[in-house]
């Protein structure tokens, strides 16, 4: 993966860091993710152990918040931020717990001149060196426009919402309930919303759906990790329809090609991983990024809530590979490079 055509180049080593001290030939970066579960962030996991190595940095951490704080995630990362800090990082990747309540510890982090990356979900206060995401309200988008054009009549879309205190949950809602409704005038979304990205929860608010709505024609979940609950509460209902989930993970990509899954979007962990770090030691060399700006990796920096954003780019995975979706078997998916 390449860099991004900067405008300026990295600073030698050896300049002052935050807390007064010098950085190491090996930039120090600390690491605070929500989340460790299996699928998207057990891959990323993984991911962020290759790249530390391949660019050269060292990662301390991750502190993950749902292990150390299971309920009190976002006051957990405040302390994970402190913490890291203390220990002399030079810079943070972070992953909000809450799109909102992270600005203290974002603010914390510029009071001590420790730039900030955040990944996969972007803050709606505070402010950050780079956003590291995909464009999530093309998520929801591309995924209810799916449902919608294959369902074989007019109906109810039911919406599994993750944790609408995160912009990502926002953002695809709000792709879902637009495209729907400006396009598909013949369609509905019933949503449900999910706190804390529950499993079952979502199992269980699809299954409801199931139950409740006699002209349900599919399911979105914006997250991949109830996939194989909801396809159980399908068999158990006797009931199938059109099931649409986010994340494009190994597991989803093997349940497109076992015709269970009908579509995925492919949100690249791997990318996320690089490019976290990867941004993380530009802060840390005092690169500068602009609105507008290309990128080498099909990608362009944009402006989300007041932040810089590396909008990298996710396609509708399918089966069959039309309409403008990727086809399941491409290996340009990070499914298929596991």
């Amino acid at each position: 993966m390449g860099a991004v055509a900067a405008v300026a180049v990295l600073a030698a080593c050896g300049t002052t860091n935050g807390t007064g001290g010098t950085t190491s030939s090996t930039p120090k970066i600390g690491v605070v993710l929500t989340y460790n579960f299996p699928g998207f962030w057990g891959n990323y996991l993984s991911y962020e152990s290759q790249y530390e190595s391949q660019q050269g940095v060292k990662l301390v951490g991750p502190l993950v918040a749902n292990v150390e704080a299971k309920g009190n995630e976002a006051a957990q990362q405040i302390t994970d931020v402190k913490t890291l800090i203390s220990q002399g990082v030079q810079a943070l990747i972070i992953n909000p717990a809450d799109s909102a309540a992270i600005a203290p510890a974002l603010d914390y982090a510029k009071s001590k001149n420790i730039p900030v990356v955040t990944v996969d979900v972007a803050p709606s206060q505070g402010s950050v060196y780079m956003i590291v995401r995909a464009d999530n309200t093309a998520y929801g988008t591309k995924s209810c426009d799916y449902i919608a054009s294959h369902a074989s009549g007019p109906g109810t879309i039911a919406m599994v919402e993750g944790d609408l205190t995160s912009l990502n949950a926002r953002d695809r809602a709000t792709g879902c309930t637009s495209v729907i409704s400006s396009k598909y005038p013949n369609f509905q979304v019933k949503a449900y919303e999910t706190k804390d990205w529950g499993t079952d929860p979502a199992v269980q608010n699809a299954t409801t759906a199931l139950t409740a709505i006699s002209d349900l024609r599919g399911i979105y979940v914006h997250w991949s990790v109830p996939e194989d609950g909801i396809l159980a509460a399908e068999k158990q209902k006797n009931k199938k329809v059109l099931l649409v989930g986010n994340d494009g993970a190994p597991h989803e990509c093997d349940l497109i090609r076992s015709k269970q899954l009908d579509a995925t979007i492919d949100q690249p962990a791997d990318k996320y991983a690089y490019y976290a770090i990867y941004y993380a030691k530009q802060a840390i060399g005092g690169t500068k990024y602009s609105d507008g700006q290309s990128t080498d990796h099909a990608s362009k920096i944009v402006t989300v809530q007041g932040n810089l954003e590396d909008a990298l780019a996710a396609p509708l995975v399918t089966l069959a590979g039309d309409n403008g979706s990727t086809q399941v078997d491409s290996n340009t998916l990070w499914c298929n490079n596991k």
